[in-house]
């Protein structure tokens, strides 16, 4: 779910700082909630989210374990599974000399006993191992909206995650700790395209 969060993680995503952003102004409100896992990727398959995305940018304050302030390239996968009762991503954050920031892999998935959308993650941020847990506060044809703990080097905190579909091949995320809605981290990412399987 980090960053990625699927980010998520999901997923590793961190960007460029916006105060009192207007980015994703939907209040929670006017999203609504899956009765159910087919409704659920109704709404992904028509925010047009699988697929494998990448996205640039410099790193701010937002994860724990990923300082400030360094340039990076990451990409960020999201699949069904193949029973298709799961979304599977991962993620690999990267600066241009290689140094990995952050990597790490999650799942979104129906929760039968409290009827929600829940998703986990894990990986290591700068080397030190990281988990998630997320719960969907909200979607819609448009948009999904998270609430993500994560837990590292024995802090715990949160993390407000929104994806938004801005085309066919390109989404944004937009990242804030809680207790912090003014200052916002937003990420733009466009959809890698897919290799082509050369012929024997």
């Amino acid at each position: 779910m980090k960053r990625i969060l699927s980010c998520l993680v999901v997923f590793s995503l961190c960007g460029t700082p916006v105060v009192l952003a207007d980015h994703h102004k939907k209040e929670e409100g006017e999203l609504g909630l899956p009765t159910s896992w087919k409704k659920f990727l109704s709404f992904k398959r028509k925010q047009k989210s699988f697929g494998v995305w990448s996205n640039e940018g410099k790193t701010t304050d937002i994860w724990e374990g990923i300082p400030a302030g360094l340039d990076y390239s990451n990409t960020f996968t999201s699949q069904l599974s193949a029973d298709g009762t799961k979304i599977l991503t991962s993620h690999i954050m990267q600066t241009a000399d290689g140094t990995v920031l952050s990597t790490g892999s999650g799942m979104e998935t129906w929760d039968p006993k409290r009827k929600k959308i829940v998703s986990s993650s894990a990986g290591f941020d700068g080397g030190k191992f990281y988990s998630g847990s997320a719960e969907l506060i909200g979607v819609d044809e448009g948009e999904d909206r998270w609430k993500y703990t994560e837990s590292i080097s024995g802090k715990t905190y949160e993390v407000m995650v929104t994806w938004k579909s801005d085309g066919p091949d390109r989404r944004s995320q937009a990242l804030s700790r809680a207790g912090k809605p003014e200052k916002v981290t937003v990420n733009k990412f466009t959809r890698k395209p897919r290799v082509k399987k050369s012929k024997p």
